[in-house]
């Protein structure tokens, strides 16, 4: 059965985990916060960077990407 991701603040001590979401979406959890970019999106995403506060540091973090995570902390139970 696939995880609940309205559940994932529940998981994290009530608090969006943004570090680990991205690091599952953008790259490889088990190498680090990304480590390592979906081949298939890197190159076109690359080019539209916005910055984003993961663990109290602003990223440039691909705009589309923002959106996902965005949208999964907005439906956060």
């Amino acid at each position: 059965m696939p995880p609940d991701l309205t559940l994932l603040a529940r998981g994290n001590d009530g608090m969006f985990p943004t570090a680990r979401s991205l690091s599952y979406i953008w790259g490889d959890p088990d190498q680090g916060h990304l480590a390592r970019v979906m081949p298939q999106f890197g190159g076109a995403m690359a080019d539209d960077l916005v910055p984003l506060e993961v663990d109290g540091v602003l990223t440039p973090t691909p705009r589309a990407l923002a959106a996902v995570l965005a949208y999964l902390e907005s439906i956060q139970r």
